[in-house]
């Protein structure tokens, strides 16, 4: 009798513990909230993390050649307009452009060196502008369809300790990376 009760002991600590072991951790889904359109074929979405990180990404813009404007010289420009690229992200947070070339994503600048090509971004608030521009004395007379898309990371998701733009959470090169950590559909 005494060597049930001590299996019956036994088996009711082993139950309890297995259900605490086994109660599922909660996830917190993302939310996602569409921005208006800004015009040009870009639509924003707000991301909101879990962890608080707050991010804005464009779909995939996709540039035409009537989008450009230089043709004739070695360098080709574009914008993209944004009225969430504000003086606060500017400033204090973090604007990544990416470039889509052959089925594979790179942080701009990209350099095609085969080509003495460069493609770069530079921004004001309000607008992104994308130049491509090309070494060597070559006037660029086309230009193929290219598709880009930006993230736009305010200050606030770097946390208390404002320092996301010098301890990198995730290598910004990384462009699987940066979507999984942000949440991003890629």
């Amino acid at each position: 009798m005494k060597h049930l009760r001590i299996i019956s002991a036994s088996l009711f600590i082993a139950a309890v513990l297995a259900s605490a072991c086994t109660k599922e951790k909660q996830v917190v889904q993302a939310e996602q909230e569409t921005v208006m359109s800004q015009g040009g074929g870009v639509i924003e979405t707000v991301q909101r993390g879990p962890n608080g990180t707050n991010v804005i990404f464009s779909n995939w813009v996709t540039k035409t050649e009537p989008d450009w404007t230089g043709f004739g010289t070695g360098q080709l420009k574009t914008d993209i307009n944004t009225t969430s690229l504000t003086d606060a992200v500017r400033n204090q947070g973090l604007v990544l452009v990416y470039i889509e070339h052959f089925e594979k994503v790179y942080l701009l600048p990209f350099i095609q060196l085969q080509f003495n090509q460069v493609i770069d971004c530079s921004f004001i608030t309000g607008k992104i502008t994308i130049a491509l521009t090309v070494t060597g004395g070559v006037s660029i007379t086309g230009v193929t369809d290219l598709k880009f898309r930006y993230v736009l990371i305010p200050s606030s998701s770097f946390g208390n300790t404002g320092t996301g733009r010098m301890n990198k959470p995730v290598d910004y090169k990384d462009y699987s990376a940066v979507c999984e950590y942000y949440g991003i559909p890629k």
